[in-house]
């Protein structure tokens, strides 16, 4: 009987842990347009957009609601990053005539409004350049090696380069953990982590898309689209990924949004966009 009853709890305990996570108070941000892609600067208080097909970058403050468009260039709206002390973001931009690998890296000043060159810096750094700051021993960024289709590192202090995805297969949007000791990586479908130093095979963690890695470096949060021609999205779901315990935690169920590129700030807050109207929300993870 002892045992069937510690069974019985066991499994109670595993499904409460399993459902622990969950969003909650999730509320519209009111602003007018299609905006996608929300990325929240490190203190909090703005959020870079784009609009449909990564089309402009625009900011926007999240106390007032208040949107400036920065650029409309087509394209300019994938890979943009914060300046680790948001003071400033960066962007690729290119003109008219030219290829997307001929865009130049622009960096925008909250405080003077400034917008500058950014030279020395390959747009592909992007998203994880987030400034030159002179006072680190070490400023490592990663990128997809269009050659080999491998995820390379780039120490921009040492100027040392490595290999990280020594693994067979595709990679593609390497994202950094905030403490810069691994990085998530997408090889197909499949989600991946590596260690930075590119040591080791990748450990496979789930399904879907990942955009952001939470400030403890424990989880990441992404979604999952589907389709039923391989061409248009029918729906798309968020989800949580925990990296400790390998666990994939699905945080929406809808039929009439498609939930996608949320964004993990502060301690539990994330900022997401419904990729259906184009409204973008702010919702709060309980733990």
């Amino acid at each position: 009987m002892k045992k069937q009853f510690l069974s019985i709890l066991l499994l109670l305990l595993s499904i409460s842990l399993g459902f622990a996570q969950k969003m909650v108070d999730s509320k519209q941000i009111p602003i007018n347009g299609f905006f996608s892609n929300p990325v929240v600067s490190p203190d909090g208080q703005f959020a870079l957009l784009t609009g449909e097909h990564y089309h402009g970058v625009f900011l926007l403050n999240l106390s007032s609601n208040e949107v400036k468009e920065i650029s409309n260039a087509e394209g300019s709206g994938y890979g943009y990053s914060w300046d680790s002390d948001s003071s400033k973001f960066y962007f690729k931009q290119k003109e008219k005539n030219e290829f997307n690998n001929d865009a130049k890296v622009y960096s925008f000043t909250l405080k003077n409004e400034k917008l500058s060159v950014v030279e020395n810096i390959k747009n592909n750094y992007l998203p994880s350049f987030s400034g030159m700051d002179t006072k680190k021993q070490k400023n490592v960024i990663v990128y997809t090696n269009l050659n080999t289709l491998k995820i390379e590192a780039t120490d921009l202090v040492t100027k040392e380069k490595w290999e990280v995805t020594k693994d067979e297969g595709q990679f593609y949007n390497a994202i950094l953990s905030n403490d810069g000791s691994k990085i998530a990586v997408h090889n197909g479908s499949s989600i991946y982590i590596y260690d930075i130093k590119g040591t080791g095979i990748g450990k496979k963690i789930g399904t879907g898309l990942v955009t952001s890695w939470s400030k403890d470096d424990r989880y990441l949060i992404g979604f999952l689209d589907e389709s039923s021609d391989g061409h248009s999205v029918t729906n798309s779901e968020l989800y949580l990924f925990d990296t400790v315990s390998n666990k994939e935690i699905k945080l929406t169920s809808t039929e009439n949004n498609f939930e996608m590129f949320p964004y993990l700030y502060d301690k539990n807050k994330i900022i997401y966009a419904d990729d259906k109207s184009g409204h973008l929300f702010i919702s709060n993870l309980k733990f």
